[in-house]
């Protein structure tokens, strides 16, 4: 086949909404290749093959290679396709753009750096995929490359780069993650007795740091943005979050959220902000100009734990982190009967329901409907919480006044619960009533009271 160099078309692609005009041509060996103009016109298409023609570079045009087109990817300043998200009031944190840029030079570039970006296939990126099973990467981390990918070649696809995205149809490898541990309410008293502070804690600002997060579900870059002016009376206002890298930002779903203080947190805020200024911040090694590192903060729960006879074996094995204390107060939460959609709004998740239910919503607005009764040892540990359902079916008829013993039938009991927006589980209902004998229900009878429940 003679070859036809100087014959080119160009043709309209839709990508994502907008019109790219790639064109086709023959190369030398015959075999039609196609590539972008860039432009967004046919005009301006035409004009750039008649350039490359007059030129002599129709069919043998230098592509981008690999190395070449990702040099600056996720440089956060440089990058277009950080500032493009941004432009569309997406976000996208430094230290995020920072950890794929190690990942592309470290990981990435060294497979593809020889090639066009044009001449990377589906096979290439799997090939390359399949090869990281030698270097022991988890399944987590090769899904963090595999999204690496995805962001350079969909915006290489969007820009008019490429025409075929080689990542298209490629699939993340599935995560087995073990169940986060969480500390006992025994554990919980140990670490945060009176008695045990100066043994385990030597640092106050430590004590207040876990103290906080482990009573309020905080996330640690939540509490290191703490400053005076987000404790109003009896009220935390959490409207940032902090990380070395991005600094003072948004917390992790947007939004601001209210969480009011008991009288114990109450206490310690008061003293926390005694002499600081409104904007300094809370837990600072600089005058509150700056918080303290994540790492100590870390490295003194660990020790912390170590005083308290969970040493670094039992925690690999239950699966410890300083999140756990996240965890733990969630389910704390949702074991005293507190309606799921109200957990996410106190811990500050995202969720579609929740969001279209309570967008409008701050927790002050539903707190009334909670009963905040609850008793305290010397240690300062709330360690009894009363839910206001109960007074609800005591007011029934269906508890007797010790708030624990059924007066009627359980499965009336946890239809009660469910009506009065309160999910019951087999867990909640074994743990919270009694017979009128005063034995517990077998977990046969609690899972029968929850199907009723939920059969109506």
């Amino acid at each position: 086949m003679r070859p036809r160099g100087n014959e080119f078309g160009v043709f309209p692609k839709k990508i994502r909404g907008s019109y790219i005009f790639y064109f086709w041509v023959y190369e030398k060996n015959g075999k039609r290749r196609f590539r972008s103009t860039g432009k967004k016109t046919i005009d301006e298409a035409v004009k750039f093959c008649r350039t490359l023609q007059i030129k002599g570079q129709l069919y043998n045009s230098i592509s981008l290679s690999f190395d070449s087109y990702t040099r600056d990817f996720f440089d956060y300043e440089k990058c277009p396709y950080i500032q493009h998200r941004i432009s569309r009031g997406h976000t996208y944190s430094r230290s995020w753009a920072k950890r794929q840029q190690r990942l592309l030079e470290v990981v990435i570039r060294p497979f593809f750096s020889r090639r066009s970006i044009d001449s990377i296939s589906f096979q290439d990126i799997d090939a390359f995929i399949m090869s990281l099973k030698d270097q022991n990467f988890s399944n987590k981390k090769k899904n963090h490359i595999i999204t690496t990918l995805k962001n350079i070649f969909n915006y290489a696809e969007m820009t008019g780069v490429i025409q075929t995205n080689p990542c298209r149809g490629l699939k993340p490898f599935k995560i087995n993650s073990p169940e986060k541990g969480i500390l006992t309410r025994e554990e919980l008293q140990k670490l945060f007795s009176e008695e045990n502070r100066d043994r385990v804690w030597p640092e106050k600002i430590h004590f207040a740091i876990n103290y906080i997060v482990a009573h309020t579900g905080l996330r640690l870059g939540e509490v290191l943005a703490l400053r005076a002016q987000d404790i109003s009376n009896d009220r935390l206002i959490i409207t940032h979050s902090y990380n070395p890298d991005d600094g003072l930002k948004s917390t992790k779903n947007g939004k601001k959220r209210i969480i009011p203080l008991r009288r114990n947190l109450k206490d310690l805020f008061t003293d926390l902000c005694d002499g600081k200024q409104l904007d300094e911040f809370l837990f600072s090694s600089n005058n509150g100009l700056k918080p303290i590192c994540h790492k100590l903060v870390y490295k003194r729960f660990w020790n912390a734990l170590d005083k308290i006879g969970i040493n670094k074996e039992e925690r690999e094995r239950r699966n410890f982190s300083f999140h756990s204390y996240r965890h733990g107060f969630n389910t704390l939460l949702l074991e005293n009967g507190i309606p799921p959609e109200t957990v996410r709004l106190i811990l500050g998740h995202s969720g579609s329901s929740m969001t279209a239910r309570y967008s409008h919503i701050q927790l002050p607005d539903i707190l009334p409907l909670q009963d905040n009764s609850t008793t305290q040892n010397d240690n300062g540990v709330d360690h009894t919480y009363v839910p206001a359902y109960i007074k609800q079916l005591i007011d029934k008829g269906l508890l007797l006044s010790d708030g624990k013993t059924v007066a009627k039938s359980l499965n009336k009991v946890a239809l009660e619960m469910q009506e009065l927006n309160v999910q019951p589980t087999q867990k909640i209902i074994k743990k919270s009533f009694l017979k009128k004998n005063g034995k517990e229900y077998s977990d046969k009878a609690c899972k029968e009271a929850v199907c009723f429940a939920n059969s109506k």
